[in-house]
């Protein structure tokens, strides 16, 4: 496993730099945003440009990279995300802005795309699990650690824009220099189980698209709180580095407890958990010690980042073992996509009508529904729970990384299409040899 993982070291570090620009990038944009007095709903639709982008991007860039080959569309993401990024420093019109957080978006994806699939092609039965696990704490601690690169420069000046410019260039050499052999060109796009996975599996769906509701909110528009409580860039960047690294921190344990009681009574545990965290932060936040606002974001990126992964794994149990794991996982994706991209801008709705608590009154209110939506819902898959992973929100690429995938293409379905779940909260058949 030492020697594979050397060998993929090259691709695990363009996506590392791809990361952490990214993740300077979302809070550079919100602050300079709020320093700059743009109207809330105006913000929102431009913060979600970002997001457009990307599910327009996993759905289409595969096109790009067929005909240029991933060496070549990698070189083409990277140049055309980095002109973006300093045109955004250069010119700050909000149509401007708009269009080119939209290409950001979709050359992200691409890139995405390009290691994804070069890392599918280079691992194996024996080592897809490390693989996937490695490049999952990859990401988060990427993501984390930009934010504290908000010290180099002003956010009212161009200077972090370059820098988040750099860092995207950057993520080029790594894959020109490996050695590794170039990935057979990916096939045609595996069609979404879209109808399938709404219909048989509603309470996944929910709690995906609220997922996407929230990320695409707390990620883009926490910074601009933080801006309305008066804290300086450092503050902001810790405030961010907490968000992110404290919805890591509860991965694990959520994880393990819905393999345990599963994953409807852990949804609707969550939902009510960071309803009631949301709402403290929204109207007690002015007034917090800063450390006790660290903690409490910490713990609702904790709680809310783990609906995506939780709906995924309540998919896989209810449907994709009678379906294509991919093709379900991809549905997930885009209807994540879809709440990411409109999140923003129903945010920015509410802050313009409440005030600065509109942000978290906006996600308690999201989370409420989602914990509703479990308590309604009242069944649960009779199968075999499969183990509880996290899962990136990048492109549907993936869904092929994570080795569920393999195992549901290796085994036969538990299940017809159409079987009837159990009307309870509880698992009644025994889980199968090897499975929690």
């Amino acid at each position: 496993m030492r020697q594979f993982l050397i060998s993929i070291t090259a691709l695990l570090a363009s996506m590392a730099l791809l990361l952490i620009g990214g993740g300077l990038m979302g809070t550079v944009v919100s602050v300079r945003l709020s320093f700059d007095a743009v109207d809330p709903q105006i913000k929102g639709l431009i913060l979600a440009a970002y997001y457009i982008g990307l599910v327009a991007g996993s759905q289409q860039a595969g096109r790009i990279i067929r005909h240029a080959g991933h060496i070549r569309a990698f070189a083409i993401f990277a140049a055309v995300s980095t002109a973006a990024i300093l045109l955004q420093g250069m010119y700050v019109l909000p149509a401007a802005w708009f269009v080119a957080r939209v290409v950001i978006g979709f050359s992200t994806a691409g890139i995405y795309m390009v290691v994804e699939s070069w890392l599918n092609e280079r691992s194996d039965t024996d080592n897809r699990g490390r693989v996937f696990s490695v490049y999952q704490i990859i990401s988060y601690v990427a993501l984390g650690a930009g934010q504290f690169l908000m010290h180099l420069g002003d956010p009212a000046g161009a200077e972090l824009f370059m820098v988040v410019a750099v860092l995207f260039a950057l993520c080029l050499v790594p894959v020109a220099l490996s050695r590794a052999s170039n990935p057979p060109e990916p096939t045609p796009h595996t069609p979404m189980a879209l109808r399938q996975t709404v219909t048989g599996a509603p309470l996944a769906a929910w709690t995906c698209l609220a997922s996407g509701l929230i990320s695409g909110a707390i990620f883009t528009l926490t910074p601009a709180f933080g801006v309305r409580l008066g804290l300086d860039v450092g503050a902001i960047a810790t405030l961010m580095a907490s968000l992110i690294l404290g919805g890591v921190a509860l991965q694990w344990p959520i994880g393990h407890l819905s393999d345990r009681y599963g994953r409807r009574p852990v949804i609707l545990a969550v939902g009510f958990i960071a309803a009631v965290l949301a709402a403290g932060i929204g109207f007690a936040g002015a007034r917090m010690p800063f450390e006790a606002l660290l903690v409490s974001v910490a713990v609702l990126g904790g709680f809310s980042f783990t609906f995506y992964p939780l709906a995924v794994s309540q998919a896989n149990d209810t449907i994709a073992r009678a379906s294509d794991f991919v093709a379900v996982a991809g549905a997930l994706l885009f209807i994540w996509g879809i709440g990411a991209a409109a999140g923003p801008i129903a945010a920015g709705w509410v802050i313009n009508r409440t005030g600065d608590p509109g942000l978290f009154v906006y996600i308690g209110a999201v989370a409420l529904a989602t914990g509703a939506v479990a308590w309604i819902m009242r069944w649960e898959s009779a199968l075999a729970r499969n183990p509880y992973r996290t899962l990136s929100r990048t492109t549907a690429v993936i869904t092929e990384l994570d080795p569920r995938a393999r195992e549901d293409a290796a085994e036969p379905s538990a299940t017809q299409p159409g079987q009837p779940a159990a009307d309870n909260g509880e698992d009644i058949t025994p889980p199968a040899a090897g499975r929690p």
